[in-house]
């Protein structure tokens, strides 16, 4: 999912004067397998937090890898998570939003239909995807004539079969892959990467107008006492959840549930965009922070793993992971050993947790950002951060915020940054700063930090 907070599935604690949103499906897969309740994605915006599943490294060591954290040009030879398992003899297939890869097909994956460019991504209603038929052609247009005419909210939930709505492409596309794959000898992977509830438009200008769903659903009787925006946006999950249950749907028709592993997760937290605001549903779930935020609901994810007849049912787990996980993840599920990885990568395989056994744990998390993040409750708002960027580490129970790096130079930290600290497991929403009390604690935060080389570098700022 795309900007869905960590309090938008129904398994996750929240709540609000509005209720719930509905998400029936993502409750069926989670009570099916694991839900993590300490689970991150890679970065508190998209484009770096992707980064971060493709390569393995987090936001502090892009730059000591050379990585611009937007984009993975071809010409950077990085080896991506779908290389790795291209080259494990995987079939490979994605569906959707694609940044930061340019050229999919160049990059690990032998299927695409979707869109590259982020800002296209904004527009639900676009005169245009992209797909690639070959690595030796550049991803090329392709036209969705029913778009080209006039376009808007009102046009396009009074007569929806009128358009194409992306969600609906790229979940076709994914069920496509599906079926072509799965009929294959070899084992496949699909990324499957929706574009909502991320806030978007009916125009090809990238403005994101709101959050566009070809029907309210069982919100519709909300219009008028709820924004409109509101309404779409509880409408949009509602609508996406429907899809997950199609996917599962999808791997028992096939006969190939019990040996496919399925994840579910958002790219950072919970959006406020196209006029949405993340309190009107809770959306957090109470976190402190949101999208563009270094406090952990900016940063956390509503991440959840099904593998029936592997992964046994019912399960949660507070152990601490994040999207640079995934690669060495899939590459243990896949036998690919560690050394073929490559080297000095952020990630450790969490398969032991998904199967019950003991686990290897981080020594911490990291994640840059310009400005914690606590003011920004609207966009409005952003300009007033500040300059510079700082970073957020988690250690175990303690959390660390720098709003901005002392050093400006060359943007490391030190141990002259004004640091935060929060005890998650006594203040789960960072509300209260313990540093005062636990100097010991920021120090030893600081040189973790310091010892690891890091930069406090923000990307897509």
């Amino acid at each position: 999912a795309d900007d869905m907070g960590w309090g938008e599935v129904g398994l996750y604690p929240a709540g609000s004067v509005h209720g719930r949103i509905a998400t029936p499906n993502l409750d069926k897969f989670g009570n099916e397998g694991i839900v993590f309740s300490n689970a991150y994605a890679g970065y508190t915006v998209c484009a770096p937090s992707r980064t971060t599943f493709f390569t393995s490294r987090h936001s502090g060591n892009f730059v000591k890898h050379g990585l611009p954290g937007t984009t993975l040009p071809v010409n950077l030879n990085v080896t991506t998570t779908a290389q790795v398992l291209k080259k494990a003899g995987y079939n490979t297939a994605a569906s959707g939003k694609i940044a930061p890869l340019v050229s999919p097909l160049q990059q690990g994956f032998d299927y695409f239909v979707g869109q590259v460019s982020q800002m296209d991504a904004h527009n639900m209603y676009p005169d245009r995807i992209d797909q690639q038929t070959s690595p030796e052609q550049v991803p090329f247009a392709l036209n969705l004539p029913l778009n080209n005419k006039t376009k808007n909210r009102e046009l396009c939930m009074a007569t929806p079969d009128a358009y194409n709505y992306t969600v609906d492409l790229f979940q076709a596309n994914g069920m496509r892959f599906i079926d072509e794959l799965a009929g294959k000898p070899d084992p496949f992977f699909l990324y499957l990467a929706f574009t909502v509830p991320h806030a978007g438009g009916w125009t090809d200008t990238g403005k994101e107008q709101g959050a566009p769903v070809p029907t309210d659903l069982q919100y519709a009787p909300h219009l008028g006492d709820w924004p409109d925006v509101e309404v779409d946006h509880a409408a949009v999950i509602t609508y996406m959840d429907k899809y997950i249950g199609d996917l599962m749907d999808k791997m028992h028709s096939l006969g190939i549930d019990n040996n496919t592993v399925i994840f579910f997760a958002s790219d950072n937290g919970a959006h406020l965009e196209g006029g949405h605001s993340y309190k009107f549903f809770n959306s957090t779930g109470g976190l402190n922070g949101h999208k563009r935020s270094l406090y952990e609901g900016g940063v956390r994810s509503p991440t959840m793993a099904r593998w029936p007849g592997t992964i046994q049912p019912g399960r949660t787990s507070d152990f601490q992971w994040a999207f640079w996980d995934a690669m060495p993840t899939f590459a243990d599920m896949a036998g690919v050993p560690p050394e073929s990885l490559p080297a000095e990568i952020d990630g450790l395989s969490i398969l032991p947790t998904l199967l019950g056994q003991t686990q290897e744990e981080h020594e911490y998390m990291y994640f840059t950002w310009d400005g914690a993040g606590e003011v920004l409750d609207t966009p409005e708002m952003w300009a007033s951060s500040g300059t510079g960027s700082g970073y957020g580490v988690r250690q175990g129970q303690w959390k660390g915020v720098v709003p901005f790096c002392n050093d400006t130079v060359h943007m490391k930290p030190s141990m002259a940054d004004n640091m935060m600290l929060f005890d998650l497991n006594a203040d789960p929403f960072e509300t209260t700063d313990v540093s005062g009390a636990n100097q010991d604690k920021t120090a030893s935060l600081k040189q973790l930090v310091m010892s690891k080389n890091l930069t406090c570098t923000c990307f897509q700022c």
